[in-house]
Order: structure tokens, then C-alpha cells, then sequence
């Protein structure tokens, strides 16, 4: 596994392809897709039902009359299997990493472009589990394919060769996250929607009415959605706007009360798989197992998953360590745009700090705060002042994993600057951000006597602009 950096040339290579100008926008308003016990229910339920199905049916001689007449106990072999001394991958190491994609399915535009890329860590000896979402815009190396979108990833393996996204996907996440990833699950989340229809529907009994006016849609503008108090039958569409709704009124907007609906919309869907009207009936049964073989990928076995739902039933899923890379203050990304393409990248324009989280997450408070000090409001331009090539870019890089705003990098008009320079333009107050500069380039800031030219291309906005000197050269401490 490698170190992965990039500098400015790597975004004009001609390498560089990004799929569509569609899906290269930049988001008007992102949604935002919070981890919760949710997603756990989701892929825990979904790939056990689908081992249900698959074992007995597929690797088994027995049919569908035997399993679900209670003559075979399909939760009894496999336990059996699970429990017969088979350690999981990376349960000898005390951590086993688990890739969870989600995908929107045919139906949409880009169907195996993931929008829900989460590595699921647990640890068996204290019974914690660690979660890290990685946005789908976070530009990557893609083996064989160049700089892209991370959401890519399964697609390209996917169209590679049938079933080899999955693959793909582990590879990319393990190249960046420096850490080895055992297992991989994907769902189709319209899939979802489909077994609840294929089901005829989840029973739920909603507590008390609300409205939501801000659900998202798919190209990024909102809905206004409702729920009536009282029992109902919810298709697959309105189940998953019940449980994933954030905004309601009436009490309803809090993650608690979101978290409370998802039990119920994944408790209904149980009930409706383990009831008598589902056993008696073969073409709810076949359609099922359909729906779960063409929206269910993984490369667990069915022992495997048994074992794994054993490791999360005891995990208290209240303290989940849950980090989200993104480009917020603080956070471990940037935003930019690279070939006119709206990107995330990781701050100093490498890997290492995301690699650091990823490998003692369990050890990290679970925050994406203390990633870097919070000086993304503090606006910095770098000039070279000497004859050095790339001096003012590996600079800028240093400062932005610092989490300084860089707003633009470039040649001093005289390049026989010895000594760094730095003055302070704004009139803000800055005392935490003038100790760390001061220290960092081993120099005093000037703030009374700014030349000229300097305020002439000075930006209005801009807290501090640094002139390089010979003795930047070293990096700075």
C-alpha cells in the first residue's frame, strides 16, 4: 500500500478523465447523508436475509418447500458454521474493516456510481465499532484509469468486468486509507424500495403527524413531505422517505426521532419477511430472493456474515466513533475544481493526515475537528522571493494542512529575498494565528509598514501575505 500525494502537474495531465459534465457539477446544496444505526440495520438485515435465501436454496439441496415449512432451521446451520472456531479476516489483528457501498441502481443516471461509501471498522476484543464516510466528489488514482471521482471506483470495475466493482472499490479505499479492507458490502438502496414493494409493503404506525419541507431530491432541490398519525401499509418509496426525513416539525427533526423511525421502517420489514402470508406465498418468496441476488453484492460468506452480525448485535451502536471526511472547518478536505470538474481533496495534497485517522481511529475522539487547527477563515497569499522552483506551491501545501485558506500562490517581483517577510493587512485581532506564522518562519510580522506594492494586489479580504525568502527553503517546523 502506498503514500498517495499529487502536485499541480498531475491536474493538467491529459490522464486525468472525469465522467460527465452531469455528474462534475458542483453541488447547489449538498445532501447530506448523516451514519447511523440506520445503515447498520440496513446491511446487517439485507445480507443476512440474503444468506437465508442463498444458502438453503442455492449451495443446499433443500427447497422451498423444506425451508420455509420449519423443516430446515436455516439460522441453526449457519450458526453452526459460524461457530465452529473460523476466525474472520483481520479478528487476529483486533480490527476487521468492512467497505459498505451504496449505489442508486438502473433506474437512475450513472447506476453504479456510489453515493454512500463508508468504512466500517470493529474492534472484537472491546466491542467498538468505528465508522468514516468518504465523499463520492473525493478525486483519487483509480488503478488503470487515472485521476477520478471516487464514486467511479465500482462503476469502472463493474464495467470491467461483471461483479469486479466491489473489488475495485476495496482496492481504491485501501490504496488511500492505508489500511487493509477484509470484506465489501453493496446495495442497491432502490433495491430497498423494491423488496418493500415486492413485499406489498411495511406496516408501520407513525406516533404523530409531521411535515418535512426540506427533503431532498435527486437533483439537488427540495420536496415537501407529510406523515398522518395513525397505523398505515408504506410502499417502498414513502418507507424510506419516513426514515430517512430530517426536518420534520413536530418534534420529528432531531436524530433521535429519525433514529427511532428507522427501527421501525427496518422492524417492519422484518415482520414482513418472517410472517405466514410471506412463508405461503412462492412468488413473494422467489421475487425476494430475486431482488436480493440483483441488488445485494458481497465477498463475505455465509458463515461469515452470521459471525459478523454476532460481533455488531453486541455493539452498543449509540457509541459509534463516527468520522465524515469532507470541506468543512476543521475537516480533512478542500473543495477545487480540477479540468472545470467540482473535486474534494485532502488538505496539503496528501493522503497522510486521512491515513493517520484511518489507522488509530478507535484511539481518535470521534470528531473531524481536531484534524487540523481551525484557521480556514484566515486568508494568506504566498510570493517567492527567490530563485527557487516551487517554493511558494510546497509552501502554500504546508499551510493548508495547517488549515490556513491559501487564496493564491506566485512570483515576487524581485526574487533576492534572503529572509521571509510577512505583513498583516486586515485589522483583525489575530494573536493564535501570528504566533504560529512567527514560528513557523522564524521572522517578526510587520503590520504598520505594508509597501505599496503589496496593498496594490493585495486581495480586500486577505489577513496575511508572505514573501519567501532563501531561508524558507527548509520546510518549515
Amino acid at each position: 500500500m502506498k503514500k498517495n500525494t499529487f502536485n499541480d502537474t498531475d491536474f493538467t495531465a491529459p490522464r486525468i478523465n472525469l465522467l460527465s459534465n452531469e455528474d462534475n457539477r458542483q453541488p447547489r446544496g449538498k445532501k447530506v447523508f448523516r451514519i447511523s444505526r440506520f445503515i447498520i440495520y440496513l446491511f446487517t438485515i439485507l445480507i443476512l436475509a440474503f444468506f437465508a435465501f442463498s444458502y438453503q436454496i442455492l449451495i443446499t439441496n433443500n427447497s422451498l418447500t423444506d425451508v420455509f415449512s420449519g423443516k430446515v432451521n436455516i439460522f441453526q446451520q449457519l450458526n453452526i458454521l459460524a461457530g465452529d472456531g473460523s476466525r474472520l479476516q483481520g479478528e487476529a489483528d483486533d480490527r476487521i474493516n468492512l467497505l459498505m457501498l451504496g449505489m442508486g441502481g438502473a433506474e437512475h443516471d450513472g447506476p453504479y456510481l456510489t453515493d454512500t461509501m463508508i468504512l466500517l471498522s470493529i474492534q472484537p476484543s472491546t466491542k467498538k465499532v468505528a465508522m468514516i464516510s468518504i465523499p463520492r466528489d473525493l478525486l483519487v488514482e483509480i488503478p488503470g484509469y487515472g485521476w477520478w471521482k471516487i464514486n467511479n471506483a465500482n462503476s469502472f470495475g463493474e464495467t470491467q468486468n461483471k461483479g469486479n466493482g466491489g473489488a475495485l472499490s476495496k482496492e481504491v479505499v485501501q490504496n488511500i486509507l492505508n489500511v487493509p479492507i477484509h470484506y465489501y458490502v453493496r446495495v442497491d438502496f432502490s433495491g430497498f424500495e423494491q423488496m418493500i414493494d415486492t413485499l406489498d409493503g411495511v406496516k408501520v404506525n407513525v406516533e404523530k403527524s409531521f411535515t418535512d419541507y426540506q427533503y431532498p431530491t435527486d437533483d439537488y432541490k427540495y420536496q415537501i413531505i407529510s406523515f398522518d398519525e395513525g397505523p398505515q401499509t408504506m410502499d417502498g418509496d414513502i418507507a424510506l422517505k419516513y426514515a430517512r426525513s430530517r426536518h420534520g416539525n413536530n418534534g420529528e427533526g432531531s436524530d433521535f426521532a429519525r433514529s427511532k423511525r428507522q427501527q421501525k421502517v427496518m422492524q417492519a420489514f422484518k415482520q414482513r419477511v418472517l410472517s405466514k402470508d410471506f412463508f405461503l406465498s412462492p412468488r413473494k418468496i422467489s421475487n425476494l430472493s430475486k431482488d436480493l441476488a440483483e441488488h445485494l453484492r458481497t465477498d463475505l460468506e455465509p458463515w461469515e456474515v452470521v459471525k459478523l452480525a454476532q460481533l455488531i448485535k453486541a455493539v452498543n451502536t449509540d457509541q459509534i466513533i463516527n468520522h465524515v471526511l469532507d470541506d468543512s472547518p476543521g475537516g480533512y478536505l478542500y473543495a477545487n475544481f480540477v479540468n472545470s470538474a467540482y473535486v474534494l481533496q485532502p488538505r496539503g495534497d496528501d493522503f497522510s493526515q486521512i491515513q493517520a485517522l484511518a489507522k488509530d481511529v478507535f484511539a481518535t475522539p470521534a470528531s473531524t475537528t481536531d484534524a487540523a487547527p481551525v484557521h480556514t477563515s484566515i486568508n494568506i497569499e504566498i510570493k517567492n522571493g527567490t530563485a527557487i522552483v516551487g517554493l511558494a506551491s510546497r509552501h502554500s501545501q504546508e499551510l493548508k494542512l495547517a488549515g490556513y485558506r491559501v487564496l493564491q500562490v506566485g512570483n515576487a517581483p524581485i526574487q533576492n529575498y534572503s529572509t521571509t517577510e510577512i505583513y498583516k493587512l486586515s485589522g483583525r485581532d489575530l494573536p493564535e494565528e501570528t504566533i504560529f506564522l512567527e514560528k513557523q518562519y522564524k521572522t517578526t510580522i510587520i503590520k504598520n509598514t505594508v509597501p505599496d506594492w503589496i496593498k496594490n494586489i493585495a486581495a480586500p479580504d486577505l489577513d496575511f501575505f508572505i514573501i519567501l525568502g532563501t531561508d524558507s527553503e527548509t520546510k518549515p517546523n
